[in-house]
């Protein structure tokens, strides 16, 4: 069976030519309606500013105020910070340039006269303090028998004088309370052994002297000092 056949074309071509008439009496009548039924409209009045007045806030709800709840006292203890320790002053800036100030221009210069000057005297020394006055002078030994009896040159040794043995021997003595020699010593050497040896036991052997007596005339130890000349005899 065919689909194109002359019957349905001819009913197809007239549904369309009535659409079609439809279609244009429906856009004429709207552009009828609308030339008869437009009204123009006002133009918008400009904008102008100024203040808004705005509506009054709402009241406020009462406010409702809460017991206070008591708290048990704390068991911390509270610490107390200590107090800042105080620290100095700063000093004042010092200048460390290295430049000296320029020097002060020459003038007169004004010496003041000091005055007399009163020096203190020294204070007065202390009196001396008294010396008792001895009873008795202090005496030193004294030789009681001449002292060229002591050594002569009878005490020449015959090989004393063969060798040529000659000097001057000083020596000092020690004088008992009873006054005789207790002791010898040379304090200048004839040179040779044997006179200086001589010297000491010649003197201590005959020496006899009034002993030394001190500040209550008592007698006492003392000394004695000589020298004697040893010479060859001719």
């Amino acid at each position: 069976m065919a689909y194109t056949d002359s019957p349905s074309a001819a009913k197809r071509t007239g549904a369309v030519s009535g659409v079609v008439i439809i279609h244009a009496a429906i856009g004429v009548a709207l552009v009828t309606g609308l030339a008869t039924n437009f009204v123009p409209t006002a133009p918008e009045p400009p904008l102008v500013a100024g203040p808004i007045e705005l509506p009054p806030p709402p009241p406020k709800p009462d406010e409702k105020v809460e017991p206070e709840t008591p708290q048990p006292p704390s068991n911390r203890e509270v610490y107390v910070p200590p107090r800042p320790i105080p620290l100095p002053a700063p000093g004042p800036a010092l200048d460390s340039t290295r430049e000296l100030p320029p020097p002060s221009p020459p003038g007169d210069r004004f010496i003041p006269n000091p005055g007399p000057t009163f020096t203190p005297a020294p204070p007065a020394p202390p009196p001396p303090a008294p010396t008792p006055s001895p009873s008795f002078t202090p005496k030193q030994a004294v030789p009681s028998n001449a002292q060229g009896n002591w050594i002569t040159t009878a005490d020449y040794r015959t090989s004393w004088i063969r060798r040529g043995l000659e000097g001057t021997a000083s020596f000092r003595l020690t004088v008992g309370a009873n006054g005789r020699v207790t002791d010898c010593t040379i304090t200048r050497s004839t040179g040779h052994e044997a006179l200086d040896t001589a010297t000491c036991k010649l003197a201590t052997r005959r020496a006899r002297f009034d002993a030394a007596r001190d500040s209550n005339g008592d007698r006492v130890s003392g000394t004695f000092t000589s020298s004697v000349l040893w010479q060859i005899p001719e």
